[in-house]
């Protein structure tokens, strides 16, 4: 081929190379352009379903907010839900109307009680105090018993939420316990004092006492004769006891207390009115050490009291006034953590739990006296056996 003709291939190949480059690149571009512009007709249904969401889920949120989440009360870091009142209306109403308490102000007061709860439950947060294994399980084992579920269920009652409400009193119970084992001796001092007087007695008094008793078994008095008997045996052990022979044995043989007889008759009491009168001045006339020399007469029977020990502001330790110093101070929470009550929605809500408006309430229960805050109950304290010297 001559070198014309190869020139002329030569510039055809590259002209007919460029057009395809070129028809190439047009092509590439018109799918970049499919590509970045959407159907119009499918951007309005992604919109309308967008916005279809977000309206449902905007009402679901309010729904919920109203249903559970809205406040009845609120104090200093949290607040009282639609949800958490529901359950303790529908379970502590009940228990106030049987106490007889006004129709009126049973709403506040369980709202009351649910915010000191939640606020002391948020101490005890703050302090560590958590469940225990042992309570957990007592707990567990309740929601266990598929007749007891079925019976929460039936009353309208959320389960796990009454579950919660369980494990919150347990929770309770041993914050209040962990108070009162930290109270501050001089503080509880100055409660007492507040509460019986700057001249009050804070001794602690370790006695130890033998009782012939003069009533039956249900508090009725024995006659005249069989009392007679029971003095007779009642000087018989004082004279032995004034002879020397050891006391806690001899209150472990006779003392019919069954509280303390078989701690050798040792009671310890407070000059607090918890105890029989003559029982309190006995133990005020006698010395370390010394013994009744005659029978100390009571509702209950005769004793014969011994007063092994005397501590000076001893009192700071007795358990009912150092409980009753907390409790004050749980009664005070509504103040001090600013616990307030919606009380327009809490009347709304009360009509929606009970389906009935508060016009339709009657009053006819008796007038009764109730404290503004109610402190929390612990549904699950038991009876100790008490000395009789009470």
């Amino acid at each position: 081929m001559s070198k014309e003709k190869k020139e002329e291939v030569k510039a055809k190949v590259k002209t007919e190379t460029k057009n395809e480059v070129k028809k190439d690149e047009k092509e590439v571009k018109a799918l970049q352009k499919k590509i970045k512009k959407p159907n119009a007709e499918k951007v309005v249904i992604l919109s309308i379903v967008i916005g279809v969401l977000v309206i449902a889920f905007g009402l679901f949120g309010f729904y919920y907010y109203n249903t559970n989440a809205k406040a009845v009360a609120t104090f200093d870091g949290g607040k009282v839900t639609t949800a958490d009142y529901t359950v303790y209306y529908k379970v502590f109403a009940p228990m106030l109307q049987y106490y007889r308490y006004p129709e009126s102000i049973i709403p506040e007061q369980i709202a009351n009680k649910a915010g000191i709860d939640m606020i002391i439950l948020k101490q005890a947060k703050e302090a560590n105090v958590k469940l225990s294994d042992e309570d957990k399980k007592k707990v567990d084992d309740i929601f266990a018993d598929e007749s007891q579920v079925k019976k929460f269920v039936e009353e309208g009652i959320d389960v796990a939420k009454m579950k919660q409400l369980y494990y919150n009193d347990y929770t309770i119970t041993a914050y209040i316990e962990k108070m009162k084992e930290e109270a501050d001796d001089a503080k509880v001092l100055e409660y007492i004092k507040k509460t019986a007087g700057d001249d009050a007695d804070l001794n602690e008094y370790d006695t130890s006492h033998i009782l012939f008793k003069t009533v039956d078994d249900s508090g009725n008095e024995l006659s005249d004769e069989e009392k007679a008997k029971v003095e007779e045996k009642a000087k018989a052990a004082l004279a032995r006891a004034l002879a020397g022979e050891d006391f806690a044995a001899l209150a472990k043989e006779l003392s019919e207390d069954t509280g303390t007889k078989e701690n050798g008759g040792q009671y310890k009491m407070y000059m607090d009115g918890n105890t029989y009168t003559e029982y309190a001045d006995a133990v005020k006339n006698l010395e370390v050490g010394a013994i009744t020399t005659t029978l100390v007469k009571s509702q209950s029977g005769y004793h014969i009291i011994k007063l092994n020990a005397k501590t000076e502001n001893g009192r700071a330790h007795n358990d009912t006034e150092r409980e009753a110093y907390v409790d004050e101070d749980i009664n005070n929470l509504s103040t001090t953590k600013n616990l307030k009550i919606n009380n327009d929605y809490l009347t709304k809500l009360v009509e929606k739990i009970t389906g009935k408006t508060a016009s339709d309430d009657t009053d006819t229960t008796d007038s009764t006296t109730t404290d503004d805050n109610t402190t929390n109950t612990d549904e699950n304290t038991t009876t100790n056996e008490t000395s009789t010297a009470q």
